[in-house]
């Protein structure tokens, strides 16, 4: 983090750096889970929509069919995870700023952003991960015929 002696400005550059790495990163984790998730999701659809010509086919089908909502649960739980993570450690650099930032200070851009620019920065990338969980929860269930 940041100590006591660095110059103001060192503290807000270090402190938005710091920010903006973990913005970036929530980023390509959901690029990463968009394109992993796309490729399942269409795997799962031909494995479970279309017939396979032989028997050796249709099983590794079925196969695939009851793992991929598995898998997909599972990626999806870690990003949200991940995502959720970033997203405590950017608040966390915030309040180490607000707490050893001082006057001059004063005529610096702001940080992050205010409380509504950040809840909504913040609440897609949260709100993407945990629909694809969703989605993949209810598939998992209603493979297990629970709907």
């Amino acid at each position: 983090m940041v100590s006591d002696k660095d110059s103001p400005s060192q503290l807000y550059a270090i402190s938005r750096s710091q920010i903006e790495h973990d913005d970036i990163s929530i980023g390509m984790r959901l690029i990463w889970l968009n394109n992993c998730l796309a490729f399942m999701f269409g795997v799962y659809a031909a494995v479970t929509l279309f017939s396979s010509p032989t028997t050796y086919w249709h099983a590794k089908a079925q196969m695939l069919s009851i793992v991929l909502p598995y898998v997909g649960v599972l990626v999806s739980l870690f990003t949200l995870l991940d995502i959720v993570k970033a997203i405590r450690r950017m608040s966390n650099i915030r309040k180490d700023y607000e707490l050893h930032k001082n006057a001059e200070l004063s005529g610096i851009p702001m940080l992050d952003g205010t409380y509504f620019d950040r809840l909504f920065q913040r609440l897609s990338p949260v709100a993407q991960a945990l629909f694809f969980l969703l989605i993949w929860l209810y598939l998992l269930l209603y493979d297990k015929q629970v709907f």
